[in-house]
């Protein structure tokens, strides 16, 4: 009467699960987006002052709080912002 190939939990046609295998000729993160460090600890010391940093297509910068913003042109611009403010230290 009952079937000895099945515990009754499950269909008698059931597939297994595919499984992940990782590929090691390509990466699984995208490699052409990521921040520098220099840069992420330095957006990370704005936040951490409450200030919203913004990055843009060129690589320059819109730090903002509030209705107030500041454009920096680049990473050292953006820097020397930072120490003006005393987020972080020359």
């Amino acid at each position: 009467m009952h079937s000895t190939k099945s515990n009754g939990l499950a269909a008698a046609n059931n597939q297994p699960a595919e499984t992940y295998t990782p590929n090691s000729t390509s990466a699984n993160y995208p490699t052409g987006g990521r921040l520098c460090k220099q840069e992420a600890t330095l957006i990370a010391q704005f936040a951490l002052a409450g200030l919203i940093v913004r990055r843009g297509h060129c690589n320059d910068y819109t730090v903002s709080k509030f209705s107030h913003s500041r454009y920096c042109q680049d990473l050292v611009e953006l820097h020397a912002f930072a120490v003006r403010l005393g987020v972080c230290h020359g």
